[in-house]
């Protein structure tokens, strides 16, 4: 018998017209590490609710069938009883941060769960350190940033030792480097202590090293279950909106065209070991032809010189001491596209917020589009830019999610018409017509992501400012999004986005800014920043699996500034057929 086993599982929500998980059956073995994956609202977090007793005994609704976890039924146990064996990290981590200050949260579960005074200090240590919030211990919960509010529920979680870890897109807020370092606590974890890990992420490139097994859901169903090698082969499992590594996507290109490799590789290190072999060794290097695959025009990346965004030597202190901005200076060109990526705490957040008004610069100056933003109003400036926060929550509201997207183009005094049309259009282009009636604090986090973007894109503002917009989209949302992006420039739009994502940055090929404790430490291209590995390093970025697949080959005769898997197909390719000539 397994740890959790599940029977014939049927859920609805209140007031729901379809069930949100239909029949579901899993055995999951004690030390398994599992990867739980599927199109954004396939029903994976409901799922997991159902694993800790949240479903039946929080959330109301239509419960058929079985959940028992470490031999106890959720249905018969309550949720106190079950959090001594399992543990659940929310996908939006300001919903478990209870306490004031960081080290007080992360005694909490502890406390309510009567362990001693001297343990529970030991176990508060252990799981900060784990977790790299140690020096944050006396920090104010209200004052972290999103990355530090995850490490801290995870880390809120680990103190109590569950035999169960679930974990809903635990490092969608974490720096690459961050996300990484969490992923070796919880391999330990699993590797050392037998804990089993139940995971929800749509990072596959970063997941895919550690797991072993992968489910796949789609529409509240079980659609697919078994080796990651296995799942990742088969193409229906793109079809359902489920990205492929990107090494994986690469040898499955390759193999198409006659290399061979002894099994589907999920990382550089096992695509490098048998594509070597394949590979002459050469000097003279294979050189990237124009235009490449996926490559912007120059047309898109060059700079018109027509500034709409100037930060001049900005300085923001936040009442706690934090300083978050050290004389940051960064000018953004009218139809530019910039990434703004770094280090959890580096201050990106709060350089956007500035943008329009939200916060003043101390000492320094902020123009949008000529004007001040510090004599400036915010309901002045948000109709030229449009800004979308990092946790959609903070900017949700409405009755349902049609009177959402409508509520700023009705204050900003669009005729009815027009209103009707742009709500469309933006229901359409985030595929979310169909909730156009529903509460939006009814669906998922992903989905409530995409609400609040058509909310901000529906009135169409000359600059788009997005923080995380990847967090928490499925494959097939980041591609509709990253090709909307694209059109937005040859528009003629400035966009900026905050993320972590190195993977559709790579794809994106935006400017790249990296901010490092305040302070911005690198600006260019993006093949550039990619392969810049000092300032990746120092601003906690890590390149992408495709580059650094190719700072291995270079000794191959292949350039390393190589960032997508449509590029680097291309290259290898007219490699071997150079050697062969």
């Amino acid at each position: 018998m397994g740890i959790v086993e599940v029977r014939g599982l049927w859920y609805t929500y209140p007031n729901a017209s379809s069930p949100a998980l239909k029949d579901v059956n899993l055995t999951i073995d004690e030390g398994e590490f599992i990867l739980l994956t599927g199109p954004s609202g396939c029903g994976k977090t409901t799922f997991c609710r159902c694993l800790n007793g949240l479903i039946p005994h929080f959330y109301n609704g239509e419960l058929n069938g079985e959940v028992n976890v470490a031999s106890l039924s959720t249905k018969d146990h309550p949720t106190m009883e079950l959090a001594k064996h399992v543990g659940l990290i929310f996908q939006n981590p300001d919903n478990q941060i209870f306490a004031l200050t960081v080290e007080k949260d992360v005694a909490f579960g502890l406390e309510n769960l009567g362990v001693p005074k001297e343990r529970m200090v030991e176990e508060i240590e252990w799981a900060m350190r784990m977790t790299g919030i140690l020096n944050l211990r006396e920090r104010a919960t209200h004052e972290l940033s999103g990355g530090q509010k995850q490490r801290l529920t995870i880390s809120s979680i680990l103190a109590m030792r569950p035999r169960v870890i679930v974990m809903d897109e635990p490092t969608s807020f974490l720096d690459p480097v961050g996300a990484e370092k969490i992923f070796e606590v919880l391999d330990a974890l699993n590797r050392d202590h037998s804990m089993t890990i139940i995971l929800i992420e749509h990072r596959m490139d970063l997941a895919v090293k550690h797991v072993n097994r992968v489910i796949i859901f789609n529409e509240g169903e079980v659609l697919d279950d078994g080796p990651p090698e296995k799942i990742f082969s088969k193409e229906d499992t793109r079809l359902v909106g489920v990205g492929i590594p990107r090494i994986a996507d690469l040898a499955k290109r390759l193999s198409k065209r006659g290399l061979k490799f002894n099994r589907l590789p999920m990382t550089p290190e096992e695509f490098y070991k048998d594509i070597v072999p394949q590979l002459p060794r050469g000097a003279e290097k294979t050189q990237t032809q124009e235009p490449v695959t996926h490559k912007p025009s120059e047309f898109l990346l060059k700079h018109h010189e027509d500034p709409i965004l100037e930060v001049k030597d900005a300085y923001y202190t936040y009442p706690s001491g934090v300083q978050a901005l050290k004389g940051v200076s960064i000018s953004v060109d009218r139809g530019e596209f910039v990434a703004i990526m770094g280090e959890n705490g580096a201050g990106k957040t709060t350089l956007v917020k500035h943008f329009n008004g939200l916060l003043k610069p101390q000492k320094g100056q902020v123009f949008l589009d000529g004007v001040d933003v510090s004599v400036a109003t915010v309901a002045s400036l948000a109709r030229k830019l449009g800004l979308v926060f990092q946790n959609p929550d903070d900017q949700l509201f409405a009755e349902d999610v049609e009177e959402e997207i409508s509520f700023a183009l009705k204050n900003f005094g669009f005729e009815k018409p027009v209103i009707e049309k742009r709500v469309e259009w933006a229901l359409n282009l985030l595929d979310i017509g169909k909730y156009r009636k529903s509460s939006p604090f009814i669906l998922s986090g992903g989905e409530r992501k995409r609400v609040a973007l058509a909310s901000v894109l529906a009135w169409d503002p000359d600059v788009v400012v997005l923080d995380e917009p990847t967090i928490g989209q499925d494959y097939a949302q980041k591609e509709k999004l990253r090709h909307f992006l694209m059109q937005l420039r040859t528009q003629g739009k400035t966009t900026i986005i905050v993320t972590h994502d190195v993977e559709f940055v790579a794809e994106s090929r935006p400017r790249i800014v990296l901010m490092a404790d305040g302070r911005i430490v690198a600006d260019g291209k993006a093949e550039e920043i990619m392969t810049d590995r000092d300032s990746l390093k120092r601003a906690s970025v890590s390149p992408p699996e495709i580059t650094k697949l190719f700072s291995k080959l270079k000794d191959y005769g292949l350039p390393e500034d190589v960032l997508d898997v449509g590029e680097a197909s291309d290259l290898i390719l007219r490699r071997l057929k150079e050697v062969e000539a």
